[in-house]
């Protein structure tokens, strides 16, 4: 397969800037909208993250963050040559602005200025555990895609009656390697649909989740060029990690991780109001064990 250009995109919000939590919650209806576990940075994530990119994958071009106006990570160095931030009034239209609905902000990934072709997407909570290459997203030039069960085709099945997907979503959280031209013939096929999700602020449960449309989309409009994955082949690779309050259980799952040293993993914040410190303290430890040195990225 021939060198192809790769670009990372990242979505992120600074969850502790007072400007930002007084807009969003001026809009806020339900008190789901301002769930902490969505914007706050406990753990500082996405440094991490580039951390990891840095230690374990080397064929990558550029990097876009994207975010809202004015936001910057304070320890990013802006001048780095493959930094881009982007901020959501350079590619969401004004009508749909502010959001505050990843669902809305991710539909919109492929008007990024300047971006590759192909790129993979990253929430701020993924990082890399091991060397990682183009090959595990992109083996003998096919899209590989996550998420089936025996990696059956679903082309039959993607949509009821309503236009939602169906489908089995057994492990959702991963990185996703995209082709920006099969993203935006994606976003056209439910236009309507579509619209309803950009015009709503936050998440809802009837939007259209273009992560979960992509893999069908794929599988249904460009099978030939699908590499379809089983559940039990991508949890060799891949792990999903849930931060929970209980020690216990937090202490024996990280060290699992530590020990596998999976391609690539989420820690998602699943802590609620009160996180418990104890554990908190474990996984930034985790962190500062196998992350110890400052990027390339960092000021």
């Amino acid at each position: 397969m021939a060198k192809i250009k790769v670009d990372l995109v990242y979505t992120w919000v600074d969850g502790a800037d007072t400007e930002h939590i007084n807009k969003w919650t001026s809009y806020a209806d339900d008190p789901g909208d301002v769930n902490p576990e969505r914007y706050r940075d406990t753990y500082q994530m996405l440094k991490h993250s580039l951390r990891s990119v840095e230690k374990y994958l080397d064929w990558y071009q550029n990097i876009f963050i994207v975010t809202a106006r004015p936001q910057v990570p304070d320890w990013l160095e802006l001048s780095h040559p493959k930094i881009k931030i982007v901020h959501h009034d350079e590619i969401i239209d004004k009508d749909f602005l502010p959001t505050f609905n990843p669902n809305c902000i991710e539909s919109f990934l492929h008007k990024i200025p300047g971006l590759a072709e192909h790129f993979l997407y990253i929430n701020d909570d993924f990082l890399f555990g091991s060397k990682t290459s183009l090959e595990d997203f992109m083996p003998g030039g096919k899209y590989r895609i996550f998420n089936t069960l025996f990696g059956e085709n679903l082309s039959w099945r993607i949509f009821d009656g309503k236009n939602d997907i169906v489908g089995l979503g057994i492990i959702e959280h991963t990185p996703l390697f995209i082709k920006k031209e099969f993203w935006e013939e994606m976003t056209a096929l439910f236009p309507e649909k579509l619209l309803l999700t950009r015009t709503n602020k936050f998440r809802q449960p009837e939007d259209l989740m273009t992560y979960k449309l992509y893999r069908y989309y794929m599988l249904s409009q460009h099978r030939t060029l699908s590499n379809p994955v089983s559940f039990f082949e991508l949890l060799k690779i891949n792990t999903f990690h849930k931060i929970t309050n209980n020690l216990a259980k937090q202490q024996m799952a990280i060290n699992k991780l530590e020990t596998k040293k999976p391609k690539f993993y989420c820690l998602n914040d699943d802590q609620r109001d009160s996180p418990n410190q104890e554990v908190v303290k474990l996984v930034q430890g985790f962190l500062k064990r196998n992350y110890p040195n400052k990027s390339q990225f960092e000021k």
